[in-house]
């Protein structure tokens, strides 16, 4: 069975990452959206969490094996405190660039967190400077293949 589709983007706003969920969705395909590098510190945590609970309550995203799945990422840049802060807020995929020794210790806690942090690197995809988000993420998804390892 080949691997279902993968699209992975940069988006900054509520506007952008449905666009990139309902492209997703419509190619059959699941969605990682990536807030912008060190967007805990530009964003905000609570922003990040915020969009992150509106994405999961999309119709598209309901169905968390389905089309559409989208996870969401937050890009701590290399600050393990931003990551704790996303960590408690509940997200479940976090990116830092740490110390191996603080990385482990940053990996426990989003392991009893339920949650996991991200390897990266950030994708290439950014639609915020795209002056067609949807026709961007269409273009990405008839070249994409399953997400990585």
């Amino acid at each position: 069975m080949p691997d279902r589709p993968h699209l992975a983007c940069i988006v900054a706003d509520l506007r952008l990452a449905r666009i990139a969920v309902r492209e997703a969705a419509a190619a059959g395909a699941t969605v990682e959206l990536w807030s912008p590098p060190d967007g805990a510190a530009s964003l905000g945590v609570g922003f990040w969490a915020a969009l992150d609970r509106a994405i999961a309550e999309t119709p598209e995203s309901r169905e968390s094996t389905g089309p559409g799945r989208a996870v969401t990422v937050l890009d701590c840049g290399d600050a393990p405190g931003f990551a704790l802060a996303a960590l408690r807020e509940g997200l479940h995929a976090v990116h830092v660039t740490v110390r191996d020794d603080v990385r482990e210790k940053l990996a426990a806690v989003a392991e009893a967190c339920g949650a996991a942090l991200h390897p990266g690197p950030p994708p290439a995809l950014d639609l915020r400077d795209r002056l067609d988000p949807a026709a961007s993420c269409r273009f990405a998804l008839r070249h994409a293949h399953g997400p990585p390892a």
